[in-house]
């Protein structure tokens, strides 16, 4: 029989889908992302009880809740969304930092209690996560046809070298903090015990990840989701810090919470500067092509 005749891959199909499987693995996942958020922001004193560990001070607590919440609003919108492209970009990096709690895990085995539940559900996520989600990027990735939307833009050239540089700082704190917790220890604006500053290290390297992989797309429909999520993240970390003033050393407004609010204007700004030059293109081609009958009524 002629290889003409057999049967295209359904997989292999460039139409932007979402994989059903990749949703059902997404369903599964974001209640525990936000039973995380939940205790972690609302009720850091009991994440001895309820959480995998005790977190202490707050901050560290909410800084991880936080980004929980930040992955969930992403694959919600991955769960009820019907092109990838918008969503990919939360794969790779979701990767590197469920490669990176399993490590740091492993080294900090003494200060988990096995017989912990919470302790056992977060190691089960961790092993089985680090292979399952980029499993999911490997096999739905093919179906993004790697062209713009209808109405899309073209991303700045200067902001995606900007956020591939971003990524490349992001990768190596990262790496800094995994490696040398007690380096970053002694600068950090609140209290870290080796553990949490390798946690953190794990949350740096997600954002690095995902601004380097970000600079790859030109697409701003497949920038729109990620940033989305990061402001959103940002805005719930600067918000608990002014929520728990009492856990920095020198006062809530220091580099950190200072960088933080900088760099959720300048997300803010350019989020909104690119969705009026996309509404503004629509509306010029809308009216060039003599569909704008409803536009100029």
């Amino acid at each position: 029989m002629s290889t003409s005749t057999l049967p295209e891959n359904p997989t292999s199909v460039r139409d932007d889908r979402i994989l059903l499987q990749t949703r059902l693995v997404l369903i599964v996942v974001i209640p525990f992302l936000l039973l995380a958020f939940l205790i972690l922001y609302f009720f850091p004193d009991l994440s001895g009880e309820r959480f995998a560990w005790g977190i202490k001070p707050h901050m560290t607590a909410l800084f991880m809740g936080s980004g929980y919440l930040g992955g969930a609003y992403m694959f919600v919108f991955a769960v009820f969304g019907k092109r990838w492209h918008r969503i990919k970009a939360a794969f790779p990096p979701v990767t590197v930092f469920t490669v990176a709690m399993m490590l740091v895990t492993v080294i900090h085995w003494d200060r988990f209690d096995i017989n912990h539940f919470p302790f056992q559900l977060w190691l089960g996520l961790y092993i089985i996560t680090p292979f399952l989600v980029p499993y999911l990027w490997i096999k739905n990735r093919v179906t993004d046809p790697g062209t713009p939307e209808p109405d899309d833009l073209a991303v700045p050239a200067l902001a995606k070298w900007a956020f591939m540089a971003f990524g490349v700082i992001g990768i190596g704190m990262a790496i800094f903090m995994i490696i040398s917790p007690q380096t970053m220890i002694s600068i950090w604006p609140w209290t870290l015990s080796p553990l949490t500053a390798r946690i953190l290290g794990g949350w740096f390297g997600l954002l690095g990840v995902g601004g380097f992989y970000a600079g790859q797309d030109s697409r701003w429909s497949a920038w729109r989701m990620p940033l989305q999520s990061i402001t959103f993240w940002g805005i719930l970390i600067l918000i608990g810090a002014f929520m728990n003033p009492q856990d920095f050393t020198n006062g809530v407004w220091n580099p950190f919470t200072i960088g933080t609010a900088v760099v959720i204007v300048l997300l803010s700004a350019f989020q909104v500067g690119m969705e009026l030059q996309r509404k503004r293109t629509v509306w010029v081609g809308g009216a060039g092509s003599g569909e704008s009958g409803a536009l100029n009524a």
